[in-house]
């Protein structure tokens, strides 16, 4: 049977029609068309990745500058410049010159090749300078050079203070301290009648001892450091029953950071103690003081006798004028003869040395320092080994024990300045990428 194509609809026009495509112009007109589109949108992501590289880069170094001023704002100086607690470059030969004409050290502390990312690509140095004197108000200058910081008004989250109280005019035998209190009701009991038995024979015989300890406690099952104070007495008064003999105060504990917290409510660590003791001058006895660190903190310990004889006055001290010059005059704050002792149980470490340091206004018979009193006795028992050292020049050189004065002046404000620079570059030619200032208060 023959079929008739014209009748199935199958031509050679129809076949054409249905293979028409894109020619090669219209493809490159295409291609133009979206190249004029996408360029315009990579240049954009390209500026994107390179504004916000830029913005990390900045971020990373403003953090880091952040993170420098905390730990400056934070910390002691003394501490920020122990390169055993600090890995700083400190440069302090600059000196700034106040209003006065006083003179104070200008601190530069360095860190070079810090990564604070876990990226390790962004490698920075950073330089933190303390300017105690410097300011556009001049408000540094007054705080710095008029203000002085007495040693019996220290305060700080960080530093435990226990000061015995005085009486406010002399403190001949310690009287209101509380054994004194017990004189008549126990150490003063009914029967012994027909003897020499006074306040002074009392205190003329009476031997302190004042131990302060600083170590560490579990308190449920979380451990604290504590430090607290305890006196003990003892009479060799012939006459005072051997019951009535001994007396010993309750441990004091004037400092716990279980209950003193930072910001985030963690423990502030123990950095310094002060113990500031009136002293008994009238006593035949040498005034003991003991301290114990056996946990062995590192901590500053300050062993501070109180100046409470009044030598401004014509009043005479103790009767009988006991502590009158030759020549008539008001005695000295503190009679020559006045004996103490220093006391000092702890470890030692790999280098000899004691965890803890030491100063007193004690007088460590030192070539050109003139002390008070009677050259302090020091014993150093280390807690470990029980060996004990009295040579004087060991035990200074083992506690890196030193002497202070009553008072002491010092810087207490300063500008802060920390500038964040690109690895490598110069501080003294070039900008940094970051730079924020502050003030520490010291």
């Amino acid at each position: 049977m023959l079929w008739n194509h014209n009748d199935i609809g199958i031509g050679g026009d129809a076949v054409k029609k249905n293979n028409k495509g894109f020619t090669l112009l219209e493809l490159m007109i295409a291609v133009i068309i979206l190249a004029l589109i996408i360029a315009p949108m990579l240049r954009g992501f390209v500026s994107s990745h390179r504004v916000n590289g830029r913005s990390r880069h900045l971020m990373r170094a403003t953090t880091l500058a952040q993170n420098e001023m905390e730990i400056f704002e934070k910390e002691k100086l003394e501490d920020l410049l122990d390169d055993t607690k600090f890995s700083y470059d400190v440069d302090d030969t600059t000196i700034a010159t106040a209003s006065d004409g006083s003179e104070h050290t200008v601190y530069t502390f360095t860190r070079s090749g810090v990564i604070n990312d876990e990226s390790g690509r962004d490698m920075f140095d950073v330089v933190v300078t303390l300017n105690p004197s410097v300011s556009s108000a001049g408000s540094y200058d007054a705080q710095n050079t008029e203000e002085i910081l007495f040693m019996n008004t220290v305060s700080g989250m960080d530093s435990a203070t226990y000061i015995q109280r005085v009486r406010n005019r002399v403190n001949e035998n310690g009287e209101d301290e509380e054994v004194y209190k017990l004189y008549e009701t126990r150490q003063h009991p009914e029967g012994i009648t027909g003897t020499r038995w006074t306040a002074d024979d009392f205190a003329q015989h009476l031997k302190r001892t004042i131990t302060l300890k600083i170590e560490q406690e579990d308190q449920g099952g979380f451990m604290t450091t504590v430090a607290k104070v305890r006196y003990d007495y003892e009479s060799g008064f012939a006459e005072v029953p051997d019951e009535y003999k001994k007396y010993t105060t309750k441990d004091k504990v004037f400092f716990n950071n279980a209950q003193t917290l930072d910001e985030e409510g963690n423990p502030i660590e123990l950095k310094s103690v002060y113990l500031f003791y009136a002293p008994r001058y009238k006593t035949s006895n040498v005034d003991e003081i003991i301290v114990e660190n056996k946990d062995k903190l590192p901590v500053n310990v300050y062993i501070i006798r109180q100046n409470i004889l009044d030598s401004d006055t014509d009043e005479t001290i103790g009767e009988g004028n006991d502590f009158l010059a030759d020549d008539g005059t008001p005695a000295q704050p503190v009679p020559f003869g006045y004996r103490a002792s220093i006391k000092i149980c702890e470890g030692l470490d790999a280098d000899g040395k004691t965890y803890g340091r030491y100063f007193t206004n004690l007088n460590l018979d030192l070539p050109g320092v003139v002390g008070s009193g009677a050259p302090v006795d020091l014993i150093l028992e280390d807690c470990d080994t029980g060996w004990s050292y009295t040579d004087r020049t060991t035990i200074m050189n083992y506690t890196g024990l030193r002497s202070l004065g009553s008072t002491e002046s010092k810087d207490r404000i300063y500008t802060m300045e920390t500038a964040v620079y690109e690895h490598g570059d110069d501080p003294l030619t070039d900008e940094p990428v970051v730079r924020l200032t502050g003030t520490k208060i010291e």
